[in-house]
C-alpha cells in the first residue's frame, strides 16, 4: 500500500472511531394503548388557541405535549386532501391535480343581463369564480365527492408527486386493519384494499353514539373542516385563507367539537392516545406551521419532538401515523418516513409556550416568503463587485485612491453578508412589529461588524489578513452554531425553515458551501503558518498533520448525527481536505490517488450512516433511515428525488445566476497576471497556498453539488463568499497586470527573472534569491 493510501486509510479509521463515540444508542420507552383518536383541523394555527375564544383547545394544550406541525406534503402548499393522504401514508403524498387548482374563470351572465332598454353602455364584466383555485378544488371534492375513497387513494398512489417520495397512501389503515372516520376527507388516511371502514358525516350528536364510533376500531379519525368555509379562495393568496368574523365563528364550532371528543375519550375504557393536528392550509391561505397536540400515556406535558426533526418543538404531519402504530404496538412499514412523536424537555407555562410557538411560525413564514429576495441580493452584490473590480483594474491606473478603497471596502461588506445572515439570528427579529425589516437591519449591522473586524487589528497590514478574518469568522460562526444546537441555521436566510421541512437541525446544503470554503481556506493558512515555523525537514510532516487533524474534526462535526448530520457533506468535505493535504505537502496528484480520496469519502459516510442505523428506529436521523431504505430497496426513490430537485434548482433558483458571475470572475483571475498567474502582489509561496486551497474548494464543491439535492445552489452560495474576497485581493494597490520590463503600476525594472524563486528589487535593478 502506498504512503498516500496508508494516510487515507488511517484518516478513515480515525474518523470512524471519533464518530462512533458521537452516536448514541439509548432507546425510548414505548407506550401501548387500546386505541388512537386523531383529530385533524385544516387551517388551525397556534394564533387561534386562546383561553377565552377556544377554552377546550386551551385546556387540551395544558394537559398535552404540544408543538408546531409542518404539514408539508408532496406539493408546495398542502391542501385538505393532501394533508389526510400524507397523514395516512406517514410520508409525503398529494391529491392529483395542479399545484394552484384551476384558474379563475368568469361566471356566466344571467339570462337577459345587459339587454334591458337601449342603454349604449357595455355589460359589466362578469365576476371571476375563484372557488376552485388554490386549495378550493380539494375542499370542493371533499364536500361533494369522495364517494369511493379507495379509488381516490389509488389515484393518489399513482400521482408522480406521491411516487417521487415512495409514499403508500392508506398504509395506516392497512396496518391497523380497520378504521372509523368522521368527515369524507379523513377516509383518505385509512382506505386500503380489504380494510373495513365505518364512517359518519359529522360528529354524532349523542355521547353514546360518539363513544360507539370511537370504539368500533382501534383507530378513529375526525376531520373538523369548519375553517374551510370561513372564507373562499381568491386569485391571490392570503395569510390564512379566511375572513376574521367567519373564522371566529368557525373556531367556536371547532372548540365545541374538540370538547365533545375529549369528553368521550375520557369515558372510554382502557388507554386512549388523542392526537390533534392542523393538517393543511385552507382556501387561498399561504403555507405556515400548525397546531400539534398529543395527549395520552407518555405524552402528557412538555414539547413535542420526533426523530424526523430532531428539534423540539417541531414535528411533521408524517409523524402522526408512526405514532399511532407504535402506540398500538404495530409495526411501522418502511414506506413511512415519519417517526413516532415523543415528549421532550420542560416547557414554560402555556401562555408563554403558545407565544413561543407563534414566534416560531412568524420566523418560519418570514424565511419561507423572503428567501428568494435574499438570494437575488447575493447575486446582485456579487455581480456588482466583480464588475467594479474589473473596471478598476483594467481602467486608468491613476484612479483616485478613494475609488480603490471604496471598491475594496464594498468587497469585504459583500463577503460578510453570508455569515451576517446567521449572526442576525442572535437578535430575536421575529418578535419585532416588522419581522422582515428587523431581519434586514440585523443582517446589515452584522455585516458591518464583520467588516470592521476585518479591517482593524494587526492583520490588516498583511495582504491575506482581512479576507482570512472574514473566512475565520464564517467558520467559527457555523461550527459554533452547530455545536450549540443550530439555532442560527434555523430560519436564517441561507438556512432552512420548518415549513419546507427539508431539515430541522444540523447543516443545510447552502451552509455546507460556506463551511467548505471557509474551513479549507483557514486550514490551508493554519497549516502553512505552522509549517513555516519548523525546520525544513519537518515542514511537510507538520503541514500534513495539521490539515489531517483539522479535516478529521471538521468532517466529524459535519457528519455526526448529533451535530451536522449532513450525509452529502461528509462525501464532499473529506476529498477536499485530503486533496489539500496532498497539494500542500507536495504529493503528486494522480487519477488513482484522486479515486482513492473519493473512495475514502464514500467509506466514511457509509460508516457514519451504518452507525446511525444501529440506533433504535425512532432515534435515527436521515443517515440511518437511508441505510434502511437501501436494505428495503427504496433507496432509488430518494436518489431520483434528489436528482430531480438538483435539476429544478439549476433551472429555477435565483442562486443559479451566481454561477455565471463566478465563471466571469474565474476567467478574470486566470488571465495573464491574474491572481493565480502572478497577480495580487502575493509572494510565490503564498500564491501556491491560495491555488491549493482553491483547487481543494473546487473539488469539495463539485462533489457537494453532485450528491446534494441543492445542486448548483451549493457552489453558488460558496461563490457569494469567495468571489468578493478574491476581487479584494486583485484590487489591492499595485496589483495591476504587468508587462515585460515593468513592475506593478508600470515602473520600469531590469529584465524579469525567469526563476520563480527569485524576486526583483526595483530600487537597485537587481535580482536576489527569495529565501
Amino acid at each position: 500500500m502506498s504512503s498516500p493510501a496508508r494516510r487515507a486509510a488511517a484518516l478513515v479509521v480515525s474518523l470512524l472511531a471519533l464518530l462512533a463515540g458521537l452516536t448514541g444508542t439509548a432507546a425510548a420507552d414505548e407506550a401501548v394503548v387500546d386505541r388512537v383518536v386523531v383529530v385533524g383541523v385544516p387551517g388551525l394555527t397556534w394564533a387561534d388557541v386562546d383561553p377565552q375564544v377556544t377554552p377546550a383547545l386551551w385546556a387540551m394544550a395544558e394537559d398535552a405535549a404540544i408543538g408546531a406541525v409542518s404539514v408539508r406534503a408532496a406539493r408546495s402548499t398542502s391542501c385538505l386532501l393532501d394533508g389526510w393522504a400524507t397523514l395516512g401514508a406517514g410520508n409525503r403524498a398529494r391529491f392529483p391535480g395542479t399545484d394552484e387548482g384551476l384558474p379563475p374563470v368568469p361566471l356566466p351572465d344571467e339570462p337577459g343581463a345587459g339587454t334591458e332598454g337601449d342603454s349604449p353602455e357595455p355589460p359589466a364584466e362578469p365576476p371571476l369564480d375563484t372557488s376552485l383555485t388554490h386549495c378550493g378544488l380539494q375542499e370542493r371534492v371533499a364536500a361533494v365527492a369522495l364517494g369511493d375513497p379507495l379509488a381516490t387513494v389509488s389515484r393518489i398512489a399513482e400521482d408522480p408527486g406521491t411516487v417521487r417520495f415512495g409514499a403508500e397512501p392508506g398504509a395506516l389503515g392497512a396496518q391497523v386493519g380497520c378504521g372509523a372516520f368522521v368527515g369524507r376527507a379523513a377516509a383518505l388516511a385509512v382506505a386500503a384494499p380489504g380494510v373495513p371502514l365505518s364512517s359518519a358525516p359529522a360528529l354524532p350528536p349523542e355521547p353514546a353514539e360518539l363513544s360507539a364510533l370511537l370504539t368500533e376500531c382501534p383507530l378513529a379519525l375526525v376531520s373538523l373542516d369548519q375553517l374551510t368555509t370561513a372564507g373562499r379562495p381568491g386569485a391571490e393568496q392570503t395569510d390564512d385563507g379566511t375572513e376574521p368574523l367567519p373564522r371566529a365563528a368557525a373556531l367556536g364550532r371547532i372548540d365545541e367539537a374538540v370538547d365533545r371528543v375529549r369528553t368521550a375519550v375520557r369515558d372510554l375504557p382502557g388507554e386512549t392516545l388523542l392526537l390533534l393536528a392542523g393538517i393543511s392550509e385552507v382556501n387561498d391561505g399561504r403555507s405556515q406551521l400548525h397546531v400539534g397536540m398529543a395527549e395520552g400515556p407518555g405524552l402528557d406535558g412538555g414539547w413535542l419532538v420526533s426523530a424526523s426533526t430532531g428539534r423540539a418543538p417541531f414535528v411533521q404531519l408524517i409523524d402522526v401515523a408512526p405514532t399511532a402504530l407504535r402506540a398500538l404496538g404495530l409495526e411501522v412499514p418502511a414506506s413511512m418516513n415519519g417517526q413516532p412523536l415523543r415528549a421532550a424537555g420542560e416547557r414554560p407555562d402555556l401562555a408563554a409556550a403558545v407565544t413561543e410557538l407563534e414566534h416560531a411560525n412568524t420566523a418560519a413564514v418570514t424565511h419561507h416568503r423572503n428567501t428568494g429576495a435574499f438570494f437575488w441580493m447575493f447575486v446582485g452584490a456579487g455581480a456588482v463587485v466583480v464588475g467594479l473590480g474589473m473596471a478598476l483594474v483594467r481602467g486608468d491606473r491613476r484612479r483616485p485612491a478613494w475609488a480603490r478603497g471604496a471598491v475594496r471596502s464594498l468587497c469585504l461588506v459583500v463577503a460578510s453578508l453570508p455569515v451576517a445572515t446567521y449572526l442576525a439570528g442572535v437578535v430575536p427579529w421575529e418578535r419585532a412589529a416588522s419581522p422582515v425589516g428587523a431581519l434586514v437591519a440585523a443582517v446589515v449591522v452584522a455585516a458591518g461588524a464583520v467588516t470592521a473586524l476585518a479591517v482593524v487589528g494587526p492583520w490588516r497590514r498583511r495582504r491575506l489578513g482581512p479576507p482570512l478574518v472574514v473566512l475565520a469568522v464564517t467558520l467559527a460562526t457555523l461550527v459554533g452554531d452547530v455545536l450549540t444546537g443550530s439555532h442560527l441555521e434555523l430560519d436564517g436566510p441561507l438556512g432552512y425553515d420548518a415549513i419546507v421541512a427539508g431539515r430541522f437541525t444540523g447543516y443545510g446544503n447552502l451552509t455546507f458551501g460556506l463551511l467548505s470554503v471557509s474551513a479549507l481556506a483557514v486550514t490551508a493558512a493554519l497549516a502553512t503558518w505552522a509549517g513555516r515555523r519548523v525546520p525544513a525537514e519537518r515542514r511537510r510532516l507538520l503541514t500534513g498533520a495539521v490539515v489531517v487533524g483539522v479535516g478529521l474534526a471538521a468532517v466529524a462535526v459535519i457528519g455526526a448525527p448529533p451535530l451536522g448530520r449532513d450525509f452529502g457533506g461528509v462525501l464532499a468535505a473529506l476529498p477536499g481536505f485530503l486533496l489539500l493535504a496532498m497539494l500542500l505537502t507536495g504529493i503528486r496528484v494522480t487519477v488513482a490517488r484522486l479515486a482513492a480520496v473519493l473512495a475514502a469519502a464514500v467509506v466514511a459516510v457509509a460508516a457514519v450512516a451504518v452507525l446511525d442505523w444501529t440506533r433504535p428506529a425512532g432515534e435515527r436521523t436521515h443517515l440511518g433511515r437511508f441505510v434502511e431504505q437501501v436494505l428495503t430497496g427504496d433507496a432509488w426513490t430518494v436518489v431520483s428525488r434528489k436528482a430531480e430537485a438538483n435539476v429544478g434548482i439549476l433551472l429555477n433558483s435565483p442562486l443559479a445566476w451566481m454561477l455565471p458571475v463566478a465563471v466571469v470572475a474565474a476567467v478574470w483571475l486566470l488571465r495573464r497576471g491574474g491572481l493565480l498567474r502572478g497577480g495580487a502582489g502575493l509572494p510565490p509561496a503564498d500564491r501556491e497556498v491560495v491555488r491549493a486551497a482553491l483547487l481543494a474548494m473546487v473539488l469539495s464543491l463539485v462533489v457537494g453539488a453532485a450528491v446534494n439535492d441543492s445542486g448548483v445552489a451549493l457552489p453558488a452560495t460558496a461563490a457569494a463568499l469567495l468571489v468578493p474576497l478574491l476581487v479584494w485581493l486583485v484590487t489591492a494597490p499595485g496589483t495591476e497586470p504587468t508587462g515585460s520590463g515593468e513592475t506593478s503600476g508600470g515602473a520600469p525594472h531590469s529584465d524579469p527573472a525567469g526563476d520563480a524563486d527569485r524576486v526583483t528589487v526595483v530600487s537597485r535593478g537587481s535580482t536576489v534569491w527569495n529565501t
